[in-house]
């Protein structure tokens, strides 16, 4: 996906990426932070889609408006409760799977929202065997509720006219064996280097680096970092 350029799939689709907002949350048992992505894009009905993109499940997921006959509070709800959501008279029995604070840590484009970054965004997921409801609190005033649609390869085509989720990348276990064993030759001959000499070692910078799960992890060697979105290596701008 880019910003501004529009994304014509089958008929009637066609939509218009507009903005990035990037959320990322430490989870408490692990210490890591996740992070996912979502695009507001406008769609052929000049309705408000958001396009979510999960960097740990590598997951595509559109998320139209919905609106409910209750009155529904992320902040309010656990893991695991049974909430009753009533979409066009229609009553459903949803589960909540997921409840959290995500974090904004990068914008670009422009938004419907007034989104800042650091803001906290309360969210709440809840599901049926054949649904999934997204629910986000901005602030008081602000509580959305969208009905999610999981897209695949083909799905991805047929809305966007295009694979939008980057592919994954197959390692020979040969290769990453040898890669493996060079890092370690590599750190164990820097280490050996310290001995000798100090100076030779001290980091001039330390930089951003992920690893292969995509979780950011930090080291003394010079590296290149990875945009978490746009043209860089994992988000949908590929």
């Amino acid at each position: 996906m880019s910003l501004g350029k529009h994304l014509i799939g089958a008929p009637p689709w066609r939509s218009l990426p507009q903005g990035v907002v990037v959320y990322g949350e430490k989870d408490p048992s692990d210490g890591v932070t996740y992070y996912w992505e979502e695009w507001e894009v406008l769609g052929y009905e000049n309705l408000d889609f958001w396009v979510e993109y999960d960097h740990d499940t590598k997951a595509v997921t559109l998320y139209r408006p919905a609106e409910s006959e209750e009155v529904l509070d992320p902040t309010r709800m656990r893991k695991g409760q049974v909430v009753t959501v009533t979409l066009s008279g229609k009553k459903y029995r949803t589960k909540v799977t997921e409840v959290g604070v995500g974090t904004i840590a990068s914008l670009d484009g422009s938004f419907t929202y007034d989104l800042t970054v650091g803001q906290p965004v309360a969210y709440a997921e809840l599901r049926t065997p054949d649904m999934v409801l997204s629910l986000e609190k901005f602030d008081d005033r602000v509580i959305d509720l969208y009905h999610g649609t999981v897209l695949d390869a083909a799905g991805q085509k047929a809305h966007f006219g295009k694979r939008v989720a980057p592919r994954a990348v197959k390692v020979n276990p040969v290769v990453a064996f040898v890669l493996i064993l060079a890092a370690g030759i590599g750190l164990f001959s820097a280490c050996g280097d310290r001995d000798v000499d100090d100076d030779d070692c001290t980091p001039r910078t330390v930089e951003q680096q992920y690893d292969a799960s995509g979780d950011p992890v930090t080291t003394d060697q010079t590296c290149y970092r990875r945009s978490v979105y746009g043209g860089g290596g994992g988000g949908l701008g590929k």
